[in-house]
C-alpha cells in the first residue's frame, strides 16, 4: 500500500498545483493572445476609462430577472426593488419562485414590486433547480438574467450585462460578484480566495468558456437554455456550460456587478461547500461529455483544470491517508495526517477565526474537506435538491 498511498498523494499535489497555479498561468496567457473587442469610450464610466458599448443599431432586448426563493421575507422585498430599481432601455420584470415558503415571502415580494412582477408560489419545496426550470418554461422576455434573494446589483449592472449579447456569438454573460465581509472593511479568506477566482473568470471569459458564473448575477439567451436536472445544486455551473456545449460564447463583464456579504462563518460556509460539493459529484457523474477534449478542447481544458481537479484532488489526498494507514512505512505520517482532518472537522462547529496565514490555511483546509465529503456523497448518488437557507441580517 506505500506505492499505492505516495501515487495518490502525489496525483493529489499535481491536481492542486495544476488547478491553482499552472492553469491560471497558461489560460492569462491565452487570454491575452485572444483578439480583444473593439472599445468604445463610455460616457458614464470614470474619465480616462474605455469600455466596450453595445452598437448603437442594437435594440434592447426584453429582461428577466429570475430568483428562486426559501423563507426570504427578510430580504426579498429589497430584492425585489433593487432590481426593478435598475436603468435599463428595454423591457424589464422580475419574476420570484417561492419554493414551498413557510413565511411571508411571497407577499413581501408582491408588495416591493409593481405590475412588472410576477411571483409564482409552489406550495410544496422541490429545491432550486425545479423552481428555476418552471421559471424558465412560463418566461418570454428574450434574456434570462439569474440572480439570489440575498444579492443586490451595482448601478447600470442589467444594462453592462445585457450589452454583450450584441454579439450574435455570445449565448451567456457572467456578472462579477463582489463579496462584502459581514465583519466590517477587509478582506477576509474567503474574498481574497474569490478576488482571484474572479481575475480567473475574466481570462476564461475573453476565450469565451466562462464556466461557472456565480448565482448572484449572470444571464443568458433564454432559448438556449435547458432545464436542469432537479437534484443539481449547480445552475450558475451547468446553465453556462450547456450554453458553451453547443458552440455559443460564454463571456465575462466585469462592469456587471453583484454584491452579496460572505458566510457568517466557517460553519456556514462548510455548509455550503458541502452542498456544492453534492452537486458537483453529480456533475462528474452525469455531465461526462464535460471531458470530451475533441469537440470542444478550450472547454474541456476550463472544466478539467479549475472545476474537475478542485473536485477530485481533496478526494485523491483523503484517499492517499486512508492507504497510509494502511502501510507500515507510512502509518506514523498518515496517523498524524489522519488525527489533523478529525481535529479540524470537529472545530467547525466552534466556528474559530484564526488570523493571518494561519487563518488561510484552515480556510483552505476545511473547505476542501468538507468538498470532498460532498463530492463522495454526491458520486454516490446522493440528492440534495432544497438548499438550506442561510441567516442573512433584514
Amino acid at each position: 500500500m506505500t506505492t499505492v498511498a505516495v501515487a495518490l498523494a502525489a496525483a493529489a499535489a499535481v491536481l492542486v498545483l495544476w488547478s491553482y497555479a499552472g492553469y491560471p498561468a497558461v489560460v492569462s496567457r491565452l487570454a491575452r493572445r485572444a483578439s480583444p473587442p473593439s472599445p468604445r469610450p463610455s460616457p458614464q464610466r470614470g474619465e480616462g476609462e474605455v469600455h466596450e458599448e453595445a452598437p448603437q443599431n442594437f435594440e434592447a432586448p426584453s429582461v428577466e430577472i429570475l430568483v428562486a426563493a426559501f423563507d426570504e421575507e427578510n430580504v426579498i422585498r429589497r430584492r425585489v426593488e433593487d432590481a426593478l430599481g435598475q436603468v435599463y432601455p428595454g423591457a424589464l420584470q422580475v419574476s420570484v419562485g417561492c419554493d414551498g415558503c413557510r413565511d411571508r415571502t411571497a407577499e413581501a415580494a408582491r408588495e416591493g414590486g409593481d405590475g412588472r412582477v410576477r411571483v409564482e408560489e409552489f406550495p410544496v419545496r422541490r429545491g432550486k433547480a425545479a423552481v428555476l426550470n418552471d421559471l424558465v418554461s412560463s418566461a418570454r422576455a428574450d434574456i434570462l438574467v439569474f440572480t439570489d434573494a440575498n444579492s443586490t446589483f451595482a448601478e447600470g449592472a442589467i444594462a453592462r450585462l445585457v450589452d454583450r449579447f450584441a454579439d450574435p456569438s455570445v449565448g451567456a454573460v457572467c456578472g462579477r460578484l463582489v463579496l462584502e465581509p459581514e465583519t466590517g472593511p477587509g478582506q477576509t479568506p474567503e474574498t481574497e480566495f474569490w478576488y482571484r477566482e474572479t481575475r480567473l473568470k475574466e481570462a476564461e471569459g475573453k476565450l469565451g468558456v466562462c464556466l461557472g458564473g456565480n448565482g448572484a448575477i449572470y444571464a443568458a439567451r433564454r432559448r438556449l437554455v435547458r432545464p436542469l436536472p432537479e437534484e443539481t445544486a449547480l445552475d450558475d455551473f451547468l446553465v453556462p456550460a450547456r450554453i458553451a456545449r453547443e458552440g455559443w460564447s460564454v463571456a465575462f463583464e466585469r462592469d456587471a456587478v453583484a454584491r452579496e456579504s460572505t458566510a457568517p462563518d466557517v460553519l456556514a460556509e462548510a455548509s455550503r461547500r458541502l452542498r456544492i460539493g453534492i452537486g458537483a459529484g453529480g456533475v462528474l457523474r452525469r455531465e461526462r461529455w464535460l471531458f470530451d477534449s475533441r469537440t470542444r478542447p478550450l472547454l474541456a481544458l476550463a472544466f478539467v483544470s479549475r472545476k474537475a481537479a478542485r473536485w477530485i484532488a481533496p478526494v485523491v489526498g483523503l484517499l492517499a491517508v486512508v492507504a497510509g494507514l494502511a502501510s507500515p512505512v507510512l502509518r506514523p505520517a498518515a496517523a498524524v495526517a489522519a488525527l489533523v482532518v478529525v481535529l479540524a472537522v470537529a472545530s467547525i462547529p466552534l466556528r474559530p477565526r484564526p488570523a493571518g496565514w494561519p487563518g488561510k490555511l484552515y480556510y483552505f483546509f476545511v473547505m476542501n474537506l468538507a468538498l470532498a465529503a460532498g463530492v463522495v456523497a454526491g458520486l454516490a448518488g446522493h440528492r440534495r435538491p432544497a438548499w438550506d437557507r442561510t441567516a442573512r441580517p433584514a
